[in-house]
């Protein structure tokens, strides 16, 4: 039984056009930019997340993703 769950799994990700989907973004792009001004104006990472009602802890990871390349295969 696992077995035919597992090759339908596996067939479904080898179809053309479907991509994996994970959990959605927790931060928008026009947050981001928010969120980029804030910190180049000179305010902390905690104080602009704040300024947004998101995590800290979402702010960094939001700001180290932003200067990673787009991972595309």
């Amino acid at each position: 039984m696992f077995a035919v769950l597992a090759a339908a799994a596996e067939y479904e990700l080898e179809l053309p056009g479907k991509k994996k989907t994970g959990r959605p973004r927790a931060i928008r792009p026009a947050e981001l930019a928010t969120l980029r001004r804030l910190v180049d104006d000179g305010v902390s990472v905690t104080e602009a997340a704040r300024t947004l009602k998101i995590g800290r802890s979402t702010a960094y990871e939001a700001l180290a993703d932003a200067h990673r390349p787009e991972f595309t295969p």
